[in-house]
């Protein structure tokens, strides 16, 4: 009997998949830092599988879209969160709340949080994303978290993914952000069940971490060039001498477990990593490894993955669909190519390169599935 390339293919990733899972088994119980990452990143470029048609044609349409050039009649509201008492590590964090035009008290909208990356302020990706116009269009609240103000030795206005006092709940950063989210609950009309997070850079990785920390807060998240939860600072390339070092892949698993078993009530959302190959600053392994951690914690067999491709605007990128299509045990992961460091598809700015597919459009699509 003669098996097809396409059997042969899958009975090649089904393999690779139960090899994985027990891998991911072992190095459960293995929290030692010396470890080495596993490197799980599973070649897919000759899978023939798509995505479900609908959201096949979606994606391709929204890539190509370019950003709205007309002008917004929203309402910007520039709001502060004071420092939570007998904590040391919180601070008053500022940030900007953008409604739409049509917003409406008493009709609860979804909401979409937007962190800057190190180098930007909230004023600055909310320039190059575009996020308003899209709020506009498709009416949602956009929240823009500003860091505002920190002791520790950091570039200019980084969130500290690395330090644990920021990424638990309770403490930091990450509190910060969560009391952020429920000054606006309170404030504008929201749908608890549509709040959404996204960042950049140190704000994907604090993305991340609150991912993590409020696992029932959030309907999904999107990382644009970060890390996995509790990963050394030494996994992105700061400085030219130092080599990139990551955390085993089992110790990352048993600390996503102790946050969300915690404080996250169990859940983990939804997630969308997005990376591109010619980072320097975030190497395309580091986005590997958030990917895999995400499958591994929810139990996805990497072969079980859906793909299409494309090019827009002079950039090639492939979009993998891993799990369920539309439920909560699914991750996806965009990668494009030649790109450095920023915002993909977005407005000129800091950090922001105006080829590619309009990441701002996919994510959207991703959180409005």
């Amino acid at each position: 009997m003669f098996l097809s390339m396409r059997d042969k293919l899958r009975g090649a990733f089904q393999r690779a998949g139960s090899y994985l899972k027990s891998r991911w088994q072992k190095l459960r119980d293995q929290p030692d830092l010396s470890v080495p990452a596993v490197d799980t990143a599973i070649k897919v470029d000759t899978l023939e599988l798509k995505p479900p048609r609908k959201f096949d044609a979606q994606l391709r349409e929204v890539a190509a879209l370019e950003h709205s050039a007309e002008p917004l009649s929203g309402q910007t509201h520039s709001r502060s969160c004071l420092p939570m008492i007998g904590s040391w590590f919180s601070r008053r964090r500022d940030y900007l709340v953008y409604t739409p035009a049509d917003y409406v008290e008493g009709e609860p909208l979804p909401v979409v949080v937007v962190l800057h990356g190190c180098r930007q302020t909230d004023d600055d990706i909310r320039a190059i994303s575009g996020f308003d116009a899209i709020a506009e269009r498709e009416r949602f609240i956009v929240v823009y978290p500003f860091v505002t103000c920190y002791l520790s030795l950091r570039n200019k206005n980084c969130w500290a993914w690395w330090m644990k006092q920021h990424i638990q709940a309770g403490s930091g950063e990450v509190e910060d952000i969560g009391r952020i989210i429920k000054q606006v609950q309170e404030e504008f009309s929201v749908d608890p069940k549509r709040i959404h997070i996204t960042g950049l850079s140190s704000g994907a990785g604090m993305t991340v971490a609150a991912l993590v920390a409020h696992g029932s807060l959030f309907a999904s998240g999107a990382s644009v060039a970060g890390v996995a939860y509790d990963e050394t600072a030494r996994a992105v390339k700061t400085v030219s001498f130092l080599s990139v070092h990551y955390r085993s892949l089992g110790l990352i698993l048993k600390r996503m477990g102790d946050q969300i078993t915690l404080n996250g009530h169990g859940r983990l959302a939804p997630l969308l990593v997005i990376q591109s190959e010619a980072d320097e600053t975030v190497p395309l392994q580091t986005g590997l490894n958030l990917r895999d951690s995400w499958l591994a914690f929810k139990e996805i067999n990497p072969a079980e993955v859906t793909m299409l491709a494309d090019k827009t605007r002079g950039i090639n990128w492939q979009y993998q669909h891993y799990g369920q299509f539309g439920t909560d045990k699914s991750v996806d992961f965009l990668t494009v190519d030649q790109l450095s460091h920023g915002w993909i598809g977005g407005l000129p700015g800091s950090y922001s390169d105006s080829r590619g597919p309009n990441i701002s459009e996919v994510i959207w699509l991703y959180f409005d599935k």
